[in-house]
Parts: C-alpha cells; structure tokens; sequence
C-alpha cells in the first residue's frame, strides 16, 4: 500500500466564518487527488478593508512565521492563500520547504497553454497591483490585458450572476479585441470559490486557468520530490 503523501500547508487571513468555510471547501477540492490540505491561520484581514501596500508589508512577516510553523509541523510545501503572493519571498528566506504563490504560479502555468493571456481581476486598485508584481515574477511579455470584473469582493456571494455575467463579458473582450488565448482569473474568490475555471472555460471557448488548483499540483509535485527554495536566491535567514 502507498503511503500517503505530506500534507500541504495553506496559509488563510481572517475571513468571517462563512466565507472561510467556502475558501476551505474550494481549496480541498482544488487540491490533487489524495493529496491531503490542512489551513494554517495568521492574524489580520483585508476581506473587508482591502488590501494596501501597507497591508501587504504588515502581512508578509506573518507569512513568514506561519511557513516556519507549517516546516517545523512536516508539512511538505506552502501555499498562502491568494494571488498577490503576500510572504512569498520573505517565507523562502526561512524555511526550505517549497513556498508556491497561487498569482506568479498561475501565470506561468498559463503562459505553459498558450502565448496570449488575458488577467481578470477583482477592481482598479488591483489591476495597478498586478501591474507591478507580473515583471516581478519574471513576466514582461505574453500578458495582452488586465481586466477588471468591478464586483466588491465582499458583495459577489450574492452576487454571483452578475459576477459571472462581467467575467464572461471582460473575457470574451479580450479574445476579440487582442486574441486573447487564455484568461486567468487572478482572484480567488472568483475562480475557483465562487465559479468553476471549468464551466467557465466551456463557455468562453479557451482555457480559463484555476489559480488553487494549478498552485496546489505544483507544490504536491515539488513537496514529494524533496525540493528545496534556492539558497542561492533566498539565503538562509535564522528569525
């Protein structure tokens, strides 16, 4: 009998207690199958506030603890929930267990299926986010547009048609007005909490990318190969 794999280690802000129930459920059934997932919370939330430059400063020790807790538990990878990637880089400089952001993992995940791929997003403020963080992950070409669905995050539950109508519509735009060939949903609640990266696709007619789910196959496979975060590019650092 195979033995089953480590468990991954997915870093959850503060949600009230229905809307983290949704992200928990979405992520286990993003997760590959027999791959187990276990939610490691860190104090603080932006469901509510937003999220600023200030935030993402505030958070991203906090990230950095919670990996160092989920090493030390034998946790086999990290994923901190969300596609702006908060801790990433100062998580990798403690623990040498992978540390997979869903934003940057996703994007290269996508440019895998295709050369053109437009970026849908929660609102402005985060379209001028991602146009910060794409070259920082390594990607200056390949991304036609950034889109925004202009749903409040905290409204789309009970907004859902809508929603799903705006993301269908900002999608097709981009197919037809700069031949986008893949659109990726940088926005979890988006994809996969609230709408499937799959019916989603059937109906738009290219692949729309799940950000969880293609993060979570990654840091399973890089988890049980024994992988380490380069030291090279993220030097140990005792905290």
């Amino acid at each position: 009998m195979s033995e089953q794999p480590s468990a991954i280690a997915v870093i959850l802000a503060q949600y009230p207690p229905e809307e983290r129930k949704r992200r928990e459920d979405a992520v286990r059934a993003a997760a590959p199958y027999g791959q187990p997932v276990e939610f490691l919370e860190i104090e603080g939330s932006v469901y509510k506030k937003g999220l600023t430059q200030y935030h993402r400063a505030v958070i991203a020790p906090l990230v950095a603890r919670a990996a160092l807790q989920a090493q030390r538990a034998g946790y086999s990878a990290v994923v901190p929930y969300g596609t702006l990637d908060l801790g990433i880089d100062e998580a990798r400089h403690v623990v040498d267990i992978p540390v997979m952001g869903p934003g940057r993992t996703s994007t290269h995940i996508a440019l895998t299926l295709g050369s053109r791929v437009s970026v849908l997003c929660y609102d402005q403020p985060h379209v001028v986010m991602f146009r910060k963080l794409l070259p920082s992950w390594g990607v200056t070409e390949g991304v036609t547009s950034i889109r925004p669905v202009d749903v409040p995050i905290t409204e789309m539950a009970s907004r859902t048609d809508e929603l799903r109508k705006r993301f269908v519509e900002q999608s097709q735009r981009a197919i037809e007005d700069e031949g986008a060939e893949i659109i990726l949903p940088l926005g979890m609640t988006m994809v996969p909490v609230l709408m499937s990266a799959a019916s989603l696709s059937d109906e738009i007619g290219v692949p729309v990318v799940d950000p969880i789910a293609s993060t979570l196959a990654v840091a399973a496979f890089l988890g049980s190969g024994g992988y380490t975060n380069s030291r090279v590019a993220y030097p140990h650092v005792e905290p």
